[in-house]
C-alpha cells in the first residue's frame, strides 16, 4: 500500500515545446526572408577582367545579367572543360531566368533580344521603375569586344539603355 500511495504522490514533468516549436520556426522564417536577397546570377566560366578603381555591386534587384564568353581555345582547360559540359559548341552568351541558364551562339541575337524583353517586362511587373532596369554585362577578360557590343545592341534594340559592366578590384 505504501508503495502505491508513493506512485501515485510523484507527478510526472513534462514540457510543453509547442511554444519552443513556434519561436525555432518563426527565427527559421526570419532568417530565410532575410537570406534570400537577389543576387547576381556568376557563371564560373567567366574570368573577370580586373579595374585599378572599380564599386561592388551591392543591389542585384533589376539587373539583367549576360555574361559574355571567350572562345574556347582562348579558355584554361580546366574552364575549357566546364564549359564545354555547360554549354553547346558556338555559344558566346548565356542568360539565366531564375530557374535555367540559357547559352546563345553569335546568329541568335534576335533570341536575345527578345529574352531581355520579357526580363524587362518581368521586372515591370513587380513594379520596377523601369530607370532602375539594368544590362550588367559579365564580360570575360579574353572575350571579343564586339560580343559585349552585341549584347549591349540587343539591349537597346528591347528599349534598355542603362548599361553596368562587371570588373574585379585590381590586385595590388
Amino acid at each position: 500500500m505504501a508503495k502505491k500511495r508513493r506512485e501515485q504522490e510523484e507527478t510526472k514533468a513534462e514540457l510543453n515545446m509547442s511554444s519552443m516549436m513556434d519561436a525555432c520556426f518563426l527565427l527559421i522564417i526570419f532568417f530565410v526572408v532575410n537570406a534570400s536577397q537577389i543576387t547576381v546570377a556568376k557563371d564560373p566560366c567567366v574570368k573577370m577582367p580586373n579595374a585599378v578603381t572599380c564599386s561592388e555591386m551591392k543591389d542585384a534587384n533589376g539587373c539583367i545579367v549576360v555574361n559574355v564568353f571567350p572562345d574556347v581555345d582562348k579558355m584554361d582547360a580546366r574552364t575549357a572543360d566546364k564549359f564545354g559540359t555547360m554549354y553547346q559548341p558556338g555559344v558566346v552568351w548565356s542568360v539565366s531566368d531564375g530557374a535555367k541558364t540559357i547559352g546563345y551562339a553569335q546568329e541568335q541575337t534576335q533570341d536575345l533580344t527578345d529574352f531581355i524583353t520579357k526580363q524587362i517586362e518581368m521586372w515591370k511587373a513587380k513594379n520596377m521603375d523601369p530607370a532602375q532596369i539594368r544590362l550588367y554585362v559579365r564580360g570575360d577578360k579574353d572575350a571579343p569586344w564586339d560580343r559585349s557590343a552585341t549584347a549591349i545592341r540587343c539591349a537597346a534594340a528591347a528599349g534598355l539603355n542603362n548599361i553596368v559592366f562587371g570588373t574585379l578590384p585590381a590586385r595590388g
